[in-house]
């Protein structure tokens, strides 16, 4: 049983990485790096991915994505389901109506469509 963060290199990403890692050492279970973003393996030590490269060596196991693949809501989900997680953590930000019509949402995509509890987290401020 795994608990997965869906990570992207922003505050939002940042914030669901570390409510992930409190979760996985609360309930005593691994931790796995679901990458939403532009993300590679080599990038985790990048300077902008400090936070993913101190939890890989802390012990969390960072996913790979398939990059010609599907959506990446879809492919968190089958993660989630590969990895057997008990939990996903996903960081949200406020957006507006025109921006949720156009665009879609993918944590909406994976809240809606998630066999498992989803946990989803603010950026410390989510004024942008």
């Amino acid at each position: 049983m795994t608990i997965l963060v869906g990570y992207t290199k922003t505050p939002e990403g940042n914030a669901a990485l570390s409510h992930g890692l409190q979760a996985a050492e609360l309930a005593g279970k691994p931790l796995a790096i679901f990458p939403l973003g532009e993300i590679h393996q080599t990038a985790t030590r990048e300077a902008g991915d400090a936070a993913v490269h101190e939890a890989v060596e802390a012990g969390a196991t960072l996913l790979h994505r398939d990059p010609q693949g599907r959506h990446p809501a879809e492919e968190l989900l089958d993660s989630a389901m590969e990895t057997g997680a008990t939990l996903v953590v996903i960081g949200v930000r406020n957006r507006s109506r025109v921006s949720k019509v156009i665009l879609g949402s993918d944590a909406q995509s994976i809240i809606l469509g998630s066999t498992v509890p989803v946990l989803t987290v603010k950026a410390a401020s989510d004024d942008h």
